[in-house]
């Protein structure tokens, strides 16, 4: 029996009858806080040039933790 790399796509042969495939495989890529904060805001424009993107880092690194006490 040949080992091979499991993907979305993959089907597997179940011991006891029927396949076996995968339906979501719980990987996602999440962007935060730090991925804008690290985003240089020149690139980002060129990807998108409608936002301002120097704004959008200054309003993300602000902390709102005290408006809901």
């Amino acid at each position: 029996m040949g080992y091979s790399c499991l993907t979305e796509i993959a089907e597997l042969q179940c011991a006891i009858g029927g396949k076996i495939t995968i339906m979501k495989h719980g990987q996602q890529s999440e962007a935060g806080k730090s991925n804008v904060k690290n985003a240089d805001a020149r690139k980002q424009h060129i990807y998108n040039p409608i936002m301002d993107f120097e704004d959008f880092q200054e309003e993300i690194s602000e902390d709102y933790s005290n408006d809901y006490e």
